[in-house]
Order: structure tokens, then sequence, then C-alpha cells
């Protein structure tokens, strides 16, 4: 085996922080715009972010497992991070009544820094 449980938690975690860091960056520049743009972009990456600490957390959380057990666990952490983030977007657009611009910029943003994090050695 070249990968330990404990290797893949640090990579998912560090699939985390990157993200993080760049939708900061992005409501940096939304604030320009104004306070909600950038109260939306924070709200919609911090969604990406938790979601991707979530399926990490099922994902990888059983330890050492069959291989069905093991691929039930990751399919079911992409379902609930995909859940959490449309969760977030819905009650973001409809209750907070946030600009969808913003909502909508964040994601693709976190989630391109995210594959950025798991490509690098």
């Amino acid at each position: 085996m070249l990968n330990s449980v404990d290797a893949g938690r640090r990579l998912m975690l560090r699939a985390a922080a990157y993200p993080l860091v760049a939708v900061v960056v992005l409501a940096l520049a939304f604030l320009l715009v104004g306070p909600k743009y950038a109260l939306g972009a924070l709200v919609s990456g911090a969604a990406v972010v938790a979601g991707t600490v979530l399926a990490a957390w099922v994902g990888l959380g059983g330890g050492v497992q069959a291989a069905g057990s093991a691929m039930i666990r990751m399919f079911l952490g992409f379902a609930l991070k995909i859940v959490l983030i449309v969760a977030v977007l819905a009650m973001a657009f409809v209750w907070w009544r946030l600009p969808p611009l913003a909502l909508l910029a964040a994601i693709p943003v976190a989630l391109m820094f995210q594959v950025l994090a798991l490509a690098r050695r």
C-alpha cells in the first residue's frame, strides 16, 4: 500500500486550506463592489470548504476497511458535500438575499484551488 489513511487526511486538510485562502482573497476583491458581495463570496466559499472537510471526515473516518465499504463512504461523503453546498446556496439566495454573482463566483474558485492542492506534491 502506497498511501496511508493518515496521508489521505493530511491531503484533504490541505485541499480545504488552499480554497479557503483563495475565497478570502476573492471576498476582498468583491469588497470593492460592496459588502454584500464579499459576504456572498465568503458564504459560498465557506460552504465548499466545509463540504470538503465533511467529505474527508465521512470518507476517511472509518480507518482501514474493505474496498466496497471504503467506496461507499467516499461516495456518501461526496453526496453530503454537494447537499451542503446546495443548501447553503439556497439559504443565501432566498433568505439572506445575497448577490448571485458573488455566490456563484466563489464555488469554481474554491473547487479550482482544491484541485490544485490535490495535484500538488
